[in-house]
């Protein structure tokens, strides 16, 4: 299957085109490298959030995400929530929501000849450099992924993807068999109770006491939003969604060794009138480098070191 990269213009802002006769992913490198659009061709549909205005909303460096444009695919380094840097020469310096990637402009360069795109950033207030690449195989979108610690120190770290899925009341959210337990980190109010409450998987009760399926998706008017974690490591390294009515399947795979964390983001319509889900793979849990160091869930590059990871996306239609 044969693939090109090309440059464009997506929603008025300078970005750049994989396709092949399966996918088209549009990626806009000044807007945090983000991946805009994931378009499955065959139907020509687009598998991101989209918002609805014809330009995006630009964020400022260390900006709150929910006044970002909160659409398409996100990188979330080196945390997810705001927090302070939990120890080392770094100790007590404030990293920004969502980290500090998503809201500043990657460096970008085409390589025609093996028709891949290689983009990289580098930290603010941490010295770092993260770079990825992105290429089409085999009806899949790999990522690959280097993290280049320029410091003498250890560094710990987050990274989460934040792919925003569009969804529907036929959505399920399928997890693999090791996964019997997920606990709570969302904020107040929330379906799952208190931050830290733990649910067996997929069936559970609710806040209210009603039992509740929490692969299923509600409709918008119904829902709520939610996040959680997978307790422990996903030794599978994979999660899905999958639509009972149109079949389509997106599957997302990642290596365990690297990526032992899985979190969920699940928005149904509660929060800025967003429909999305967003599942998780990440180096660390419970989204503040901060805690997860605290629960020795959290990764660590080594002074002057690197650490490497990939992660694929893989859409089908049974």
């Amino acid at each position: 299957m044969t693939s090109k990269i090309y440059r464009s213009v997506f929603r008025q802002e300078e970005s750049v085109v994989l396709e092949d006769e399966w996918l088209k992913v549009t990626l806009v490198p000044g807007m945090g490298g983000k991946i805009a659009s994931l378009i499955f061709k065959p139907d020509e549909r687009e598998l991101l959030w989209q918002n609805s205005g014809e330009g995006f909303i630009k964020s400022a460096y260390d900006s709150p995400f929910f006044a970002g444009d909160m659409s398409g695919i996100d990188d979330m380094f080196p945390t997810i929530d705001e927090c302070f840097y939990p120890d080392g020469p770094w100790k007590g310096t404030r990293l920004p929501d969502h980290g500090e990637v998503w809201a500043l402009p990657w460096d970008c360069h085409l390589d025609h000849d093996h028709n891949k795109v290689t983009l990289s950033v580098s930290g603010v207030r941490v010295p770092y450099k993260l770079s990825k690449t992105l290429m089409l195989r085999e009806e899949k979108l790999e990522l690959r992924y280097e993290l280049k610690n320029l410091s003498p120190f250890s560094f710990r770290f987050i990274w989460a993807l934040h792919p925003l899925f569009k969804v529907d009341e036929f959505t399920r959210i399928l997890l693999p068999e090791s996964v019997q337990q997920v606990i709570n980190v969302g904020g107040s109010p929330s379906r799952l109770g208190a931050y830290g409450s733990v649910h067996s998987w997929p069936i559970t009760k609710d806040s209210s006491g009603e039992v509740y399926d929490m692969s299923r998706i509600l409709q918008p008017e119904k829902g709520s939003c939610d996040k959680y974690y997978a307790i422990g490591p996903t030794p599978e390294g994979w999660c899905a969604l999958r639509n009972e009515r149109s079949g389509l399947e997106i599957k997302l795979t990642f290596p365990s060794e690297q990526v032992p964390y899985l979190g969920m983001w699940v928005n149904e319509g509660a929060y800025h009138e967003q429909y999305n889900v967003a599942p998780e793979p990440c180096t660390g849990a419970f989204d503040s480098v901060a805690t997860a160091t605290q629960w020795g869930a959290v990764s660590v590059v080594p002074g002057m070191g690197s650490y490497e990871w990939s992660l694929s996306i893989e859409v089908n239609q049974h």
